[in-house]
């Protein structure tokens, strides 16, 4: 598996990547919150945050990003793998440079996850985030960085 830095070349086969793992979780792809992936550079990399994906074989099997919230607040967002590459460490290894990435900039980083994905939450956990609240369906986590 390599893990590499988004490039605007890969932008197609990005979110396409992000759209099918949503909907192969039940989720259906929202204009409204699904907008960052229309412009990945813009959003994160060009404000302060950066959008990682992994490959293997060329072939895109997992996405984590950090999108800067405030100058020393961050999220951890679009963590994905495909599900035909789950339990191979892929989503532990995203979330490692994630977090490396954001421990260099930030002091707190957030994200949100829907409560369905048990496996998802219990990564968070195990990486030192802890839940903050929970509601509608939706988990709150927070971890302190420095």
């Amino acid at each position: 598996m390599m893990i590499r830095v988004f490039l605007p070349s890969m932008s197609s086969p990005v979110k396409d990547f992000v759209v099918g793992v949503l909907a192969s979780e039940g989720f259906v792809y929202d204009l409204e919150k699904d907008l960052d992936l229309d412009d990945i550079a813009a959003n994160y990399l060009e404000s302060g945050g950066i959008f990682f994906v992994a490959f293997i074989n060329d072939i895109i099997v997992g996405t984590c990003a950090v999108k800067k919230k405030s100058s020393d607040k961050c999220e951890i967002k679009r963590l994905y793998v495909h599900k035909d590459f789950r339990n191979l460490g892929i989503g532990s290894s995203l979330l490692q440079k994630a977090l490396e990435f954001a421990t260099e900039r930030y002091n707190t980083a957030t994200l949100k996850t829907d409560t369905s994905l048990k496996p998802a939450i219990k990564l968070y956990l195990k990486t030192g985030f802890s839940v903050i609240k929970e509601e509608n369906r939706v988990v709150y986590l927070k971890k302190e960085l420095s």
